[in-house]
């Protein structure tokens, strides 16, 4: 990888635009935008948050968000995953997102910055509390399975 991309729980306060455009206007939101509406309706609207001269992602109507970006060499914010704890081994993912150029089709697709974003977010809920199952919500809301349709022959 020519970019080194790091993990942290925080951005910096000059990334602010940043964030907002990988938050909130990602070229890239079409492609789950039913399940980024579900995950709206059930959990609500994720917000930025500062605290000092940090930023995260925070949820209105929930207190124990957590936060994990990726970021470049730059600081500049290219993913980001916000979870919260369902009880002492489940963790939910309930909103994430990734820079176009990061994202399939991208020209860094072959980074696998999304699957190494998953990986960081299993080691480190792990490592901090033990959780055993980490799961996806864009993957497992109502949305999702709406797509997903049984065959006339898979169903007799």
């Amino acid at each position: 990888m020519s970019q080194t991309i790091a993990f942290k729980s925080h951005v910096s306060d000059t990334q602010r635009g940043a964030l907002e455009t990988l938050v909130f206007f990602n070229r890239c939101q079409q492609r789950v935008s039913a399940c980024i509406a579900d995950a709206i309706e059930k959990f609500g609207a994720p917000e930025i948050v500062a605290d000092r001269n940090r930023l995260r992602i925070g949820m209105h109507n929930m207190r124990d968000v957590q936060s994990l970006f990726a970021v470049d060499k730059t600081g500049r914010p290219v993913g980001v995953a916000v979870y919260a704890w369902q009880d002492i081994e489940h963790v939910v993912v309930i909103h994430l997102s990734i820079a176009a150029e990061f994202a399939s089709g991208g020209p860094r697709a072959g980074d696998q910055l999304l699957l190494r974003l998953m990986r960081e977010v299993r080691r480190s809920t792990r490592r901090v509390k033990g959780a055993r199952r980490l799961e996806l919500y864009y993957a497992t809301g109502r949305a999702a399975a709406e797509r997903w349709r049984l065959s006339a022959k898979a169903a007799l």
